[in-house]
């Protein structure tokens, strides 16, 4: 039997790699780098004391940066040590472990305040979809955003109760003998760092709020 092979032309033609379709529910948020008025951390600051903050938070935030990265590389090197003693040299060191999960937590924790600084955690803007005052998003987006402060206050307080019990206990880890305190402090440092940004974030709009308040009033007076 005689197989043709039948060949069909192509409707439509691929899509480019880097030009995938994106679903923007939320057109402000989606956008990067994310406007100012919706960042946290403010390009400019309106006063002296915004200034100083601004100064503090590039250090922090230059310090935290520097952690992730030594803690990343460092992570990455105690898992190719041990991948070598284990399969090439026959000789594992369980401590290695330890101190792959002391590194991972802290980069985890560094990670999710990072991305609060960013505004690149995971988002939902489908109430756009239905509120079309850009007014009225905005005031949702500001209640979102003190929402998010108040479950990261929440979170953070068990996470932080739980972070000085171990540490108020002295416990240490089984190989390595290190103090579990080390562990444990990544996710004070992490939930202080997403609610401070948090309400940077939260400043920001509501400043920008007043500033549209401002400009409604002054448009209707001119009418």
């Amino acid at each position: 039997m005689q197989h043709e092979k039948i060949s069909e032309p192509l409707t439509s033609q691929a899509t480019p790699v880097g030009e995938t379709k994106i679903y923007d529910y939320d057109p402000d948020l989606s956008a990067h780098p994310i406007p100012p008025h919706l960042h946290a951390i403010p390009e400019q600051p309106n006063n002296n004391v915004d200034g100083y903050l601004l100064r503090f938070e590039h250090l922090l935030n230059w310090v935290f940066r520097a952690m992730m990265i030594l803690a990343g590389m460092g992570l990455a090197f105690l898992m190719f040590s041990q991948v070598i003693m284990r399969y090439v040299l026959e000789s594992p060191f369980t401590g290695i472990e330890e101190a792959s999960i002391l590194l991972a937590v802290w980069v985890y924790f560094l990670g999710m305040g990072y991305a609060t600084r960013e505004r690149e955690h995971i988002h939902g803007g489908i109430v756009s979809l239905v509120v079309q005052d850009p007014y009225k998003v905005k005031m949702i987006r500001f209640i979102g955003s003190i929402t998010c402060m108040i479950a990261a206050i929440v979170f953070g307080y068990f996470a932080c109760k739980y972070a000085f019990k171990e540490i108020d206990r002295g416990r240490v880890s089984v190989n390595l003998r290190w103090p579990r305190g080390i562990w444990s402090a990544s996710m004070i440092i992490g939930f202080a760092m997403m609610v401070g940004y948090f309400l940077l974030e939260t400043i920001n709009e509501f400043r920008d709020l007043r500033r549209t308040r401002r400009a409604r009033k002054q448009v209707t007076q001119e009418v």
